[in-house]
């Protein structure tokens, strides 16, 4: 039976199961480190050449988890490149750093570089923490865990108030710290305002206000963005003012804040209509420039201009997969998602052969490790692959389980088409799979999520409408219709010729050529009937004229 989830979804009550172990035989280890060794060459270059603070970063990222053949596991190496991006302001290194302290009580000081007393230990790590917290919260989870040892441990939050306090005592003698120093401390105030202001009491807000102001006008830009995210977006100490947000962000990425220069770079990019062209121009300018920070989904979104030929440069498939290539191996924001959208790309590239060789195997190393990081198309991209016996595992088990997990999920493009596919499976009598009621359960399960996605969210893309097209045309889980077919067809194809996406494109030449196949087909069935219904009148005309010849004959007679 059909359920509605929370969100107005259809789904269908089965049992699901852990996937992880059905994906691991799909990713190549070789594959992976090979693409880590190629990212360590690119970094270590520029490490050399320009003591880049990301490269720098990324190496000690690589050197503490052991990523690649070049970099095994060498904790050391990790501090040396972590050390030399702080001293740049770097704040995921600043965070990432913490990991290699530890207390001098630990009896296991393997995963350590340096120990120190439990005191000593936690206002090192609260210091950084602000540091990287009060840059944005989303380039580590120091915010986070910030939060939570304030509010659970008596220790942190001592500490984390003397460190506010020793601030408020830093600006008060100005005189004696450097400008930089003084602009970094007022962001932090501004941040520590804000985080430590439980009862939102509004005077506290505008203070932080004042604080993050102070901090621009000294030359820090994170004071701007810190207005605009958590002033005015959330109507701290203001009111809540989505333009005035993004004014301030502005600011900021016109001081060169990274993250800044990224959603700037957004809010130009979210568009494929050709109108938008000069608009693309500019992001594409902004993601280059928050590129000094190559966080993953940065790095794919420059991809996608090459992948596209958008944004004032020609379409270059080999740039595009070196971008996409290195986000997939890159660190992200704590809630970005480059790097799964990179790996489903290069799935998709080496699966239909845009700009490589088509190599099925790669496809399946791609989308397996882009589902292992929850997207959820994925899946269906990888279960496809199986279904259509492209791989070497391709029991249709595997692909059903694959399937499932995608059902499973909240993902509503990836629901739907996993619906629709298992209602495919379990119709067809030879599958092993074959089960009447359950392909029912599947295929109207599935139309019913395209029907909300179509007329009540107004939210379907073009795979949506293509495939509500094919179920109508041959009456899968709905009442064959052959008007409704071409409709949704129709409407399929217009929508892919809006988008430059090559997923919506792919989907949309397929719905164009099932249009052209029924309109042609209704055409000529209704010359053919014109045609039989004008030969049916001749035969009639001559029948007629021929009983009249005959009547008069006889009247003759």
């Amino acid at each position: 039976m059909g359920a509605t989830s929370s969100k107005g979804r259809y789904k269908v009550n089965d049992s699901s199961h852990d996937t992880s172990y059905l994906l691991d035989q799909f990713v190549s280890n070789q594959l992976l480190f090979e693409m880590y060794d190629n990212a360590t060459l690119d970094y270590m270059q520029q490490a050399e050449e320009n003591n880049d603070a990301h490269a720098n970063y990324q190496l000690g990222n690589f050197y503490h988890h052991g990523l690649g053949y070049k970099c095994n596991k060498d904790l050391e190496k990790a501090y040396q490149y972590y050390e030399k991006a702080i001293e740049q302001e770097h704040p995921t290194a600043m965070y990432m750093i913490c990991k290699l302290f530890g207390s001098d009580k630990r009896k296991n000081s393997q995963d350590c570089v340096k120990l120190m007393n439990e005191k000593k230990l936690i206002n090192m790590k609260a210091r950084y923490y602000i540091r990287s917290a009060a840059q944005d919260p989303y380039y580590s989870m120091a915010h986070e865990e910030l939060g939570y040892h304030y509010v659970y441990s008596p220790v942190w939050r001592r500490e984390i108030k003397e460190i506010f306090s020793s601030y408020r005592n830093i600006v008060k003698n100005s005189n004696q710290s450097s400008k930089e120093e003084l602009a970094r401390i007022y962001n932090e105030l501004g941040y520590l305002a804000v985080r430590l202001n439980a009862n939102e009491d509004q005077a506290v807000f505008r203070k932080a206000f004042d604080f993050f102001k102070r901090a621009a006008e000294l030359g820090n830009p994170a004071g701007y963005f810190n207005i605009g995210g958590w002033l005015y977006y959330n109507g701290f100490g203001v009111d809540k003012d989505e333009s005035k947000k993004l004014e301030y962000y502005k600011k900021a990425a016109d001081d060169g804040h990274p993250r800044a220069l990224y959603i700037v770079a957004n809010n130009y990019h979210f568009s494929y209509l050709e109108s938008r062209n000069d608009e693309l121009e500019n992001a594409l300018d902004l993601f280059l420039s928050a590129s000094q920070y190559g966080f993953a989904e940065i790095l794919y979104f420059i991809g996608e201009f090459f992948l596209y030929g958008r944004g004032g440069v020609k379409q270059d498939y080999e740039k595009a997969r070196d971008y996409f290539e290195r986000a997939a191996v890159a660190t992200d924001f704590t809630t970005g998602r480059g790097n799964a959208w990179s790996n489903y790309v290069l799935g998709y590239m080496y699966e239909k052969g845009h700009g490589v060789e088509c190599d099925y195997n790669k496809a399946a190393h791609h989308y397996a490790l882009s589902a292992k990081k929850e997207y959820y198309v994925a899946y269906c991209r990888l279960a496809k692959l199986v279904e259509k016996r492209k791989l070497k595992t391709s029991d249709l088990y595997t692909a059903v389980e694959l399937y499932q997990a995608a059902v499973d999920s909240d993902d509503d493009f990836a629901v739907c088409y996993a619906l629709y596919r298992l209602g495919k499976i379990y119709g067809i009598p030879d599958s092993g799979f074959y089960d009447r009621a359950k392909a029912t359960s599947y295929l109207r399960a599935a139309q019913a999520n395209q029907l909300y996605a179509v007329k009540i969210q107004d939210t379907a893309v073009v795979g949506q409408l293509y495939r509500s097209g094919v179920m109508y045309e041959k009456g899968l889980g709905v009442s064959p219709n052959r008007e409704l077919a071409i409709k949704y067809y129709q409407k399929a194809a217009e929508l892919s010729k809006q988008s430059y996406n090559m997923f919506e494109r792919y989907n949309g030449g397929k719905a164009q050529k099932c249009f052209d196949r029924l309109a042609f087909r209704g055409t000529a069935d209704a010359e053919e009937a014109n045609e039989e219904e004008n030969i049916e009148h001749h035969i009639k005309e001559n029948l007629e004229q021929a009983e009249i010849t005959n009547s008069s004959d006889d009247e003759q007679q």
